[in-house]
């Protein structure tokens, strides 16, 4: 006799990965309105970083301690984690992917470097053929100013109402109790 059973939905979406907000970066773009500061457009970066693992390593863990918990330590006190990075930006409250993101250290600078696509399908989903095309690309350097940091970029943007080329200053908040 088959007995009936309740299959959760698969959850889709922004809370389906395990992610960590690697940084959240906000500035003003300067571009095709001119350079004045009343031209300038409110511009955010938003990077999370995805920890990869392998089932295999999962495996390993879980078969020579004792609990989920101190697995759970392990993985987090890695020395040295591999993570994928993908991001979000908004200027001037319209929306886009950040897509082949390079977000890392090079020199006393940290760097960061993508395609920017429309977003496209269901916004929660981040696969390739869900992404949109890509029409345009940013880089921005940032160098550390004591507890917080300013970085300088561009960013290209090729089709749309944004059409242009943008100068980018990021301010970039502090880090709580740095202070």
């Amino acid at each position: 006799m088959m007995k009936d059973a309740t299959i959760p939905e698969l959850k889709i979406g922004s809370s389906a990965l395990p992610r960590k907000t690697s940084a959240v970066k906000c500035g003003l773009a300067f571009g095709p309105r001119g350079p004045s500061l009343a031209a300038a457009l409110p511009l955010k970066i938003e990077i999370e970083g995805l920890r990869l693992l392998s089932p295999t390593q999962i495996r390993e863990l879980l078969t020579c301690r004792r609990s989920i918990e101190e697995v759970k330590m392990l993985i987090e006190e890695e020395a040295d984690p591999t993570f994928i990075y993908q991001g979000d930006l908004s200027l001037d409250g319209k929306d886009f992917r950040l897509v082949d993101l390079y977000y890392g250290y090079q020199e006393t600078e940290t760097v960061l470097r993508a395609n920017v696509a429309e977003i496209g399908g269901r916004g929660g989903i981040r696969s390739s053929e869900m992404m949109g095309h890509v029409v345009g690309r940013i880089e921005t350097r940032e160098k550390p100013l004591g507890a917080g940091g300013e970085g300088l970029g561009n960013l290209v943007i090729k089709e749309g109402a944004l059409r242009g080329r943008y100068r980018i200053r990021l301010d970039t908040p502090p880090k709580e109790g740095s202070l």
